[in-house]
């Protein structure tokens, strides 16, 4: 199966999704009449509350789970077909590092199962993981691991990066610092990026776009265009246009606290 891709497909795009888990209480709605796009090489972050079906989204535009209702395509056909075509890359809160295998061995397995040939070390270098790469996994901190997990996920040069809180677990020095490192990383190779996290500032700091979800049932609440100017460097969020951003997405979160879902982007 091929990518049945465009030049004018959006990375993602999502239609009416809808999920339910099945429970002993009855069905839980994760998702009710989702729509999403995200173009080729745009960084858009997903904000809400916990529980609010980010993952579960995230799930189903990875091809990791069927949706009750509604459609998703990425790069214009399925994300089945994108995952044999090796244009998505995956990173999780959990590295999912095997800690049999150096960190150069770890990395290389995304080659090995793709085919795809790169400059291992130069791309170790770029994550700043060079000097670690015959370490083994639990000879790290999670800083690094987290670096580890994020140099094997773009090794395959992926379209489409999906990251789900890669960066919830660690410190808030570690968190800087890779952050950085992945704005860098996104300037330079510009895939789709499509970034789930509970930190606004940290969504505002990365994207183009970010967007607010309401509690479950998961819907989108608003969106809101980061006009912020690129490079981006730390001290940007210092700024008033900065803050006049933090406090956009804090104010749409609190309305959908409050009930204010409209249903829809």
């Amino acid at each position: 199966m091929t990518t049945a891709a465009r030049p004018s497909a959006p990375a993602v795009a999502v239609r009416g999704l809808a999920h339910r888990y099945a429970s002993g209480a009855g069905d839980v709605v994760a998702l009710d009449g989702v729509d999403l796009h995200v173009e080729a090489g745009e960084f858009v972050s997903i904000v809400g509350p916990s529980g609010c079906g980010k993952t579960t989204l995230l799930r189903a535009v990875a091809g990791l789970l069927a949706p009750s209702e509604g459609s998703v395509a990425v790069f214009g056909g399925t994300p089945e077909a994108a995952q044999t075509a090796h244009a998505l890359g995956l990173v999780s809160q959990d590295p999912g590092l095997l800690p049999w295998r150096s960190v150069e061995a770890n990395v290389r397995l995304a080659l090995e199962l793709t085919g795809v040939t790169t400059d291992v070390p130069g791309l170790l270098a770029r994550v700043g993981i060079a000097a670690f790469a015959r370490h083994r996994p639990g000879e790290l901190s999670g800083g690094m691991r987290q670096r580890v997990a994020l140099a094997r996920a773009i090794a395959h040069g992926p379209r489409l990066l999906l990251m789900d809180e890669p960066f919830g677990a660690l410190d808030e020095l570690s968190r800087e610092v890779i952050r950085l490192e992945l704005v860098r990383l996104w300037e330079r190779d510009r895939p789709a990026v499509l970034f789930v996290t509970h930190a606004i500032r940290e969504a505002v700091m990365l994207s183009d776009r970010v967007v607010v979800m309401s509690g479950l049932p998961g819907r989108m609440l608003d969106e809101i265009a980061i006009d912020l100017p690129r490079p981006r460097i730390e001290s940007i969020e210092s700024t008033a246009p900065f803050a006049a951003l933090v406090d956009r997405v804090r104010a749409a979160l609190r309305a959908g606290a409050h009930g204010d879902a409209r249903g829809g982007v």
